[in-house]
């Protein structure tokens, strides 16, 4: 029986897409950000093809004017233009290889999920709320450790800084508890809404995690295996001498 809902366009794929609700237990990955999806999502309607985003994925503004690079406005790509078909991400350091944020002119790349971080956050047992900064909050060539790992932040990389408490994070897997208590949102004050956004941001960060885990080890096997490819056609070529 052919669905009632209406199909609609995304510029991202050649089929029409039908809106769809995501199940947890269907285990889908979003084709635009990589991430896990769960709720209002777009599907193709094609039963062959295995396209799906979120329904914030489906909505991205092609433009975005975003205070991390105020000299240009990025372009929203659907896949990375480079020859490695994957983007090294100016906000947290990850691989990806699904949407982006791009500035063609400085060569500038951002996840869209790092792009929709926001402003603030809180971290349970921390009394103040975390801000995002684009850089490191130190100069004169201080290097800035993350309070939480105790790793080192590169300095062009994005993270959450408190200044009273010289206290700060990297931007997603120690910006917040792994489990935060999950408060009621309905307050309306949405930088200090702690239970919401914590909660938001913990889901967030788990997720773009291992995404990027999985990202690197791809990249790394697509590698190894033009090296090997390359390696092969040398043999070849020294036997034919021989």
């Amino acid at each position: 029986m052919a669905s009632s809902k209406p199909a609609v366009r995304h510029p991202s794929h050649n089929h029409p897409l039908r809106s769809h609700k995501a199940q947890a237990e269907e285990e889908i990955i979003c084709s635009g950000c990589d991430l896990d999806l769960i709720g209002a999502a777009f599907k193709c309607t094609k039963s062959e093809c295995d396209y799906f985003l979120h329904k914030s994925c489906f909505e991205l503004p092609r433009e975005n004017c975003h205070k991390s690079h105020p000299e240009h406005p990025l372009t929203l790509l659907y896949s990375p233009t480079y020859e490695s078909s994957s983007f090294a991400c100016d906000a947290c350091g990850e691989y990806g290889s699904g949407f982006s944020y791009n500035c063609s002119i400085c060569k500038y790349d951002v996840h869209v999920g790092c792009v929709s971080m926001p402003e603030t956050v809180e971290r349970e047992g921390h009394a103040h709320p975390l801000t995002l900064l684009y850089r490191s909050p130190y100069q004169n060539g201080l290097i800035f450790n993350c309070d939480e790992c105790h790793d080192n932040v590169p300095d062009n990389l994005w993270s959450y800084y408190c200044k009273k408490c010289d206290y700060g994070t990297h931007l997603h897997s120690c910006a917040v508890e792994e489990e935060p208590k999950r408060g009621g949102g309905g307050s309306g004050n949405t930088s200090r809404n702690s239970g919401g956004r914590s909660s938001a941001a913990s889901d967030l960060s788990a997720m773009l995690k291992a995404q990027r885990e999985m990202e690197r080890m791809q990249i790394e096997l697509d590698m190894a295996m033009q090296s090997a490819k390359i390696a092969k056609k040398s043999r070849k070529h020294m036997l034919k001498m021989i």
